[in-house]
């Protein structure tokens, strides 16, 4: 497995480095924008990002990697205690995790071998329909009524997961490995789990009929 760090801290890069090698991971380390832009690739099996650099955004790489390249790796983001904002942008343009610095070494190297336990996404290389709404997999582009609707990133993974399995019924606990698969399932609460498919409701409604079923799960029909 081969990892990718992009940190302009050049002494926690190095650490950061050294601690995934003794885990026996492959890694590769760059330490501003540029560098990365010039010698990195879309090719590691995970992406590690500061979204500070001092010469570019972080978020400027996870754009990069999502949505030009279509890299489908894992990234985690790394930002201070003070940047909730920006972690939540992070996480809404692509990114799948995050570490708050200063972090202990373990808890790195633990979220590491969760996001790598990633289960294969279930995606779909055909275009998909839905009432009038359709969703391009390979763009991850939604329309509806022949208009582009701007959605998250994880509310993106819950539509395309839902039209893919139409009819089905998905329960919690499917529904956790797919969009939360770095969490533990006992670690994800219903109340996040209602949040995010309520923001979702609200934004593609009336179109979605994506309803709850009491016990066991939920059903897009």
């Amino acid at each position: 497995m081969h990892i990718t760090i992009v940190d302009d801290e050049k002494v926690l890069g190095s650490k950061i480095k050294k601690k995934l090698e003794n885990e026996w991971y492959a890694v590769s380390a760059f330490y501003s924008y540029e560098e990365f832009m010039a010698q990195g690739d879309a090719n590691s099996q995970l992406y590690i990002v500061d979204i500070s650099l001092w010469d570019g955004s972080g978020f400027d790489i996870i754009t990069w990697l999502r949505w030009k390249v279509d890299c489908k790796a894992p990234i985690m983001i790394m930002s201070g205690y003070g940047d909730s904002e920006k972690i939540i942008y992070g996480l809404n343009i692509g990114a799948d995790d995050y570490l708050t610095k200063p972090f202990v070494p373990d808890e790195l190297t633990a979220r590491v071998k969760a996001l790598l336990r990633r289960p294969v996404n279930m995606t779909s290389q055909k275009l998909l329909t839905y009432k009038n709404i359709t969703f391009d997999p390979s763009s991850k582009e939604v329309m509806v009524w022949n208009a582009k609707l701007h959605l998250g990133h994880k509310e993106k993974m819950i539509l395309e997961f839902f039209m893919i399995n139409q009819e089905q019924i998905i329960s919690r606990e499917k529904l956790i490995t797919y969009i939360w698969w770095w969490n533990y399932i006992g670690d994800v609460t219903d109340n996040t789990i209602n949040v995010t498919l309520s923001k979702l409701r609200k934004k593609v409604w009336p179109q979605l009929n994506l309803r709850t079923m009491y016990n066991h799960g939920y059903i897009l029909d």
